[in-house]
């Protein structure tokens, strides 16, 4: 990897986490501007019952919402499952709405827009409306569940970006050490190089020195040769002489 590359790839890392934040911040202001929540009067339909009561639309997930949604009924005592997304609770004791026994009644609906969340309430063991502002109770406490979800909901988001973002500076990190790891290569690379070249001179010096030696011994063996084919002649004279001797 080049140098510039490297420093490419570090600015690249940059920004992917730049990218990841700036997606945190997205969904931060999306869920905030969410949370204008609207709950609305409107007619629940559980068999041959028209219930009044209110209903609120949340751009959430279903199964999250129907999950919650359960639990938050479920609360408040036995309830009853008559027909598909619907609940049904007779006689309950809900202080912070009535005093006395209430019949309380809920449905999920799924729209184009949004997951339709219907509550509605009536005296218990009739059809009567409830009192005074105990239908506004009602109210109150499905928009109180609408802004949980909404909340809980951005917790979620954040808690994903900021995994996300963790994961962009750990692979950031890692692939900073990679990048340094290989910088360090390409230095010692060179050094070794340089390393190889020095001693590729320092052969060629060596080898133009044994080659001088190897010319230098051959002389020295003809010379040696010649010396010895002297000593030998001066010999062969020296029998010849002592042959004469008589």
């Amino acid at each position: 990897m080049m140098q510039n590359d490297f420093y490419k790839f570090l600015i690249d890392s940059k920004l992917r986490i730049l990218f990841c934040f700036g997606l945190f911040l997205f969904f931060i202001g999306f869920r905030l501007n969410a949370q204008g929540v609207e709950v609305n009067p409107a007619n629940g339909h559980f068999g041959e019952k028209s219930i009044k009561g209110f209903v609120v639309c949340l751009e959430l997930d279903i199964k999250s919402v129907e999950k919650s949604w359960s639990r938050y009924l479920k609360s408040f005592g036995k309830l009853e499952s008559n027909e598909k997304q619907s609940l049904e609770g007779y006689n309950l004791i809900l202080s912070n709405v009535s005093s006395d026994a209430i019949d309380l009644y809920s449905r999920i609906t799924i729209s184009p827009r949004c997951v339709q969340v219907f509550m509605g309430a009536t005296r218990a063991g009739s059809m009567l409306e409830l009192p005074d502002n105990q239908p506004e109770n009602i109210k109150k406490m499905l928009y109180d569940f609408a802004v949980e979800q909404y909340r809980q909901d951005l917790i979620n988001q954040i808690t994903e970006a900021e995994r996300v973002v963790s994961l962009a500076v750990k692979a950031h990190d890692k692939r900073t050490d990679e990048g340094a790891g290989i910088k360090n290569r390409i230095l010692r690379n060179k050094k070794d190089r340089l390393r190889l070249l020095n001693d590729l001179e320092h052969n060629a010096e060596d080898l133009k020195k044994l080659r001088q030696d190897s010319i230098r011994n051959v002389a020295e063996q003809e010379t040696a040769l010649d010396e010895i084919s002297k000593v030998r002649k001066i010999a062969e004279e020296k029998k010849l002489k002592l042959g004469q001797v008589k």
